[in-house]
């Protein structure tokens, strides 16, 4: 995290905090000492839900104290902190809470939680209804579905109008350059792209942004 954060200094470094799935920390050695078995892990105890959770916190702890340590003893404060799968406002409260708690204070070095990233992959499942690991229905992920689209339109206009960035993590960007293409025309703040994409996708951006507003391609 440092090197990376070093290397970008003082451009913002996004960091997202874990997000495995039980199912995932199960196949890890010892998992399934401590993780619960789940019918559907996708909408599961994942994300922000594990980070305050007795079941997690001592690991959460740990990422913390990782964060700390960066942003502080480094002083690389450019590095941002991304919460995922955080269902509620409360949910939000609390993971601040109890990152105020291991010395990650909102607000305190330019650390702040007042952004916005889309997690299409997420949404995509949630709007279909559909689990992307299961081989049988998996055929229907599509996150040019119109629905989908509309959901992400609707997030970037709230955003807008409560000024603040809000940026898209998931496939469709690196797959579909015209999906890169329209989000940048709805005036997204970021767009993660795969690193074998990011030069063609971002050619292809290139060609439709336009304006004094800066976009950042991370």
């Amino acid at each position: 995290m440092g090197r990376i954060a070093a290397a970008f200094y003082p451009q913002p470094v996004i960091v997202r905090t874990s997000d495995f799935k039980t199912n995932e920390y199960a196949r890890l050695l010892g998992g399934k000492e401590f993780e619960p078995e789940e019918e559907n892990p996708m909408l599961g105890f994942r994300g922000a839900s594990r980070y305050y959770h007795p079941g997690y916190a001592e690991g959460f702890a740990l990422e913390c104290t990782a964060l700390a340590r960066v942003r502080k003893d480094m002083g690389l404060s450019n590095v941002k902190v991304m919460i995922p799968f955080c269902r509620t406002v409360e949910e939000g409260k609390k993971v601040i809470e109890t990152m105020r708690a291991h010395g990650l204070a909102q607000g305190q070095d330019g650390l702040v939680f007042d952004g916005y990233s889309i997690g299409s992959n997420d949404l995509t499942q949630l709007t279909l209804g559909l689990d992307r690991d299961s081989g049988t229905v998996a055929r229907l992920f599509d996150e040019n579905n119109p629905a989908v689209k509309r959901l992400i339109e609707d997030a970037i206009r709230a955003a807008q109008r409560a000024g603040k960035p809000i940026g898209i993590c998931g496939q469709a960007p690196s797959d579909f350059p015209e999906f890169a293409e329209w989000l940048v025309e709805l005036g997204i703040d970021s767009i993660s792209l795969n690193p074998d994409t990011a030069i063609k996708t971002a050619l292809a951006i290139a060609k439709v942004e336009a304006g004094p507003i800066h976009r950042a391609i991370a």
